[in-house]
């Protein structure tokens, strides 16, 4: 927005509320001023792009919606067809033009199209006029053309690879302890997505890139809106190799030169703020390409903030490990820490909770024994014969109460 630069008014042509998160991004309308020749050039790549469930009825339902196209075009002339000579042994002899008003007759016709579209051939009548012959081979060679489209279609899925890789469903954000703090004290946050690779063993990605971008919405100062989209440095963006029985995690951290640092939840919803993780590599077995694009909007609550991934590699009775994916997406809340000390101070908390059972067990331990010794002290103040063995025994007693003491808030 400089001086007689002009603003952006898409925000302002369309209604006040709009879709937010997962909704409001694959719900984007995409208008192209594209003619008939573009749009039929752009139905097969669309077809492609079809999940597998919508692919496989389109691809058998694709032969009788062409029937139903033929299908009036050979209405036009219902005298042109007649029932075939099978038909005629069995005592059906006569025009089809006399069952015009009956269902039975649209349904022999729409049987005749469709055995003309799936090249089958059998059907309870034929075409005798020229008319009726010409729109039969009409319709065959549209068949032959959708046999041709299907079968490249058809080729072109099933030489797509699948894809071996399973994300979490929800990305993290938390304080980690294990990153050094600057000398100001301040901890960065870390941003956190695990992923596994999925099929049969070994499975394995070879040259394998991590991508992370950032998305978010921004509104400036003239009030036109534009969305912001920053690529995000990860800890490793590039592996070798990636195992089925480590998968990896990917993180990034939050520190003042992230496009995230300053940013809150409540920040992150308002403008619609969502993380995209992309991985592309080679799966080693058929050496072919793999994209695999996962997307986490703060608005749908698939950002949660001081959790922690549950630990998912567990050790049986065998002693090997077990890398259970029904548990890559269960996370464990905890408070955030506000202190660089904090990491060393839980330590010295789980240090005191071995030793010593509870903290609170551990000071009652010690005030029970300040108070033993002051009324061991007010009792040498009195006056009166101590005798030598007893002094002996005293101070074994002490000693023995002192190391105590010491091994239970010392001990590893």
């Amino acid at each position: 927005g400089g001086v007689g630069a002009a603003a952006f008014e898409g925000s302002k042509t369309g209604p006040q509320h709009r879709l937010k998160g997962r909704k409001g991004m694959e719900g984007l309308v995409v208008r192209q001023d594209k003619s008939l020749i573009g749009f039929v050039q752009d139905f097969y790549v669309a077809c492609l792009k079809m999940s597998i469930g919508y692919f496989l009825v389109g691809v058998f339902l694709a032969p009788m919606a062409l029937s139903l196209l033929f299908m009036p075009l050979f209405l036009l002339n219902i005298d042109g067809l007649t029932y075939d000579e099978a038909m005629a042994e069995q005592g059906l002899i006569g025009p089809l033009a006399s069952a015009k008003e009956t269902c039975l007759a649209v349904l022999n016709v729409f049987l005749y199209a469709l055995s003309l579209s799936t090249t089958f051939g059998g059907s309870p009548v034929i075409a005798v006029s020229p008319y009726s012959l010409l729109i039969a081979n009409v319709n065959t060679l549209m068949a032959q053309f959708l046999f041709v489209f299907l079968s490249g279609a058809v080729f072109a899925r099933m030489s797509q690879p699948s894809h071996p890789i399973r994300c979490s469903k929800k990305a993290i954000i938390k304080k980690d302890d294990y990153i050094p703090s600057l000398g100001d004290g301040e901890k960065f946050r870390v941003l956190s997505i695990r992923l596994v690779l999925t099929g049969p063993p070994p499975c394995e990605l070879v040259d394998a890139k991590i991508c992370l971008t950032f998305r978010i919405f921004v509104t400036l100062p003239s009030g036109s809106v534009f969305c912001s989209t920053q690529d995000l440095d990860v800890v490793r963006p590039e592996a070798n190799e990636l195992l089925l029985l480590y998968g990896l995690m990917v993180r990034h951290i939050i520190d003042k030169k992230s496009p995230v640092y300053g940013h809150t939840n409540e920040s992150l919803v308002d403008g619609d703020a969502s993380f995209s993780l992309t991985v592309m590599g080679l799966e080693r077995a058929s050496m072919q390409p793999i994209f695999h694009l996962e997307d986490y909007f703060v608005h749908d609550g698939d950002v949660v903030w001081d959790a922690d991934y549950v630990d998912f590699i567990q050790i049986n009775d065998k002693g090997l490990r077990v890398l259970d994916h029904s548990k890559i997406d269960l996370l464990k809340t905890f408070k955030a820490s506000s202190s660089p000390l904090d990491f060393y101070t839980r330590r010295a908390h789980l240090v005191s909770i071995q030793a010593a059972g509870t903290v609170s067990q551990a000071v009652a331990r010690m005030k029970r024994a300040v108070d033993k010794r002051e009324s061991e002290k007010q009792e040498e103040e009195i006056p009166e014969t101590v005798s030598p063995l007893r002094s002996w025994a005293s101070g074994i007693r002490n000693r023995k109460l002192w190391k105590c003491m010491s091994s239970s808030f010392t001990r590893a």
